[in-house]
C-alpha cells in the first residue's frame, strides 16, 4: 500500500513532468509526419524538500522516502492555479475510455479550468489528469472534462476523483543514500515519483 509522504514543512520545488510513449514516425521517402499516441503516457515530479526544522521531522521523513521507496509514496501535485469551488467528485458511469471523463456529485456551475488538475482513485491507485478544455458543472452538477493523458484503465462507477488536492502516486527514485538524518537537516532531501501506469 503506497505510503502518504509528509507535508510538512512543505517543498523547496517541485518541478512536475510528463513522460509521453508515444513518438513521431517520420517517412524515409520525405512524406508527412505522424504522431503515434500510446496508451501509458503519465506524470513525474522532482521535489527538493526544505530543510527539516527538527530532528524529529527529519527521521520522520527520512522513514517515509525509505518506506515509499519499497511501497510507493503518494505526494500532493502542485496546483499551479486557483480552483474555484470544494469537494470533490466521482467518476460517473463505467468503461469510459480516450480523453474524456465524465463526473458527477459536483455543485452546480462549479468550473473547471484548462491546465487544472485532477486524480481518480480506481483499483486502491491514484491516476492524474490535466483538463484540457475549460468546463462547467451543469444544474445536476455532472460535467465532462477533456483530460489528457487519455485514459489508462477504465474507471469504475463512483470512483472517487480528488479536485481540491489532486495527488501523484508511483514509485520513488533518488539517491537513497542521501535520505540521512543530516541531508534532511541541513540540506534537504531530494526524490522523483513517478506514476506507475
Amino acid at each position: 500500500m503506497a505510503i502518504l509522504i509528509p507535508s510538512f514543512p512543505g517543498p523547496a520545488s517541485a518541478v512536475p513532468g510528463y513522460l509521453d510513449w508515444g513518438g513521431v514516425i517520420s517517412s524515409p521517402l520525405g512524406g508527412v509526419d505522424q504522431k503515434l499516441n500510446r496508451l501509458g503516457d503519465r506524470f513525474t515530479i522532482d521535489v527538493t524538500m526544505n530543510t527539516m526544522p527538527t530532528p524529529e521531522d527529519a527521521t520522520a521523513w527520512v522513514a517515509a522516502l525509505i518506506q515509499a521507496q519499497k511501497d510507493g509514496g503518494i505526494f500532493p501535485w502542485p496546483q499551479a492555479i486557483t480552483v474555484s469551488g470544494s469537494g470533490d467528485a466521482a467518476v460517473d458511469g463505467p468503461g469510459q475510455a480516450g480523453t474524456t471523463l465524465k463526473l458527477r456529485g459536483l455543485s452546480s456551475g462549479r468550473t473547471f479550468l484548462r491546465g487544472q488538475f485532477i486524480s481518480v482513485i480506481h483499483g486502491g491507485r491514484r491516476y492524474l489528469h490535466i483538463i484540457a478544455a475549460a468546463a462547467t458543472a451543469n444544474s445536476a452538477g455532472k460535467v465532462s472534462l477533456a483530460v489528457e493523458p487519455m485514459l489508462r484503465v477504465a474507471y469504475s462507477d463512483g470512483a472517487l476523483v480528488e479536485i481540491d488536492e489532486p495527488k501523484i502516486e508511483g514509485f520513488l527514485e533518488g539517491n537513497r543514500r542521501d535520505w540521512t538524518i543530516d541531508v534532511a537537516m541541513n540540506i534537504g532531501l531530494q526524490f522523483r515519483i513517478t506514476e506507475a501506469e
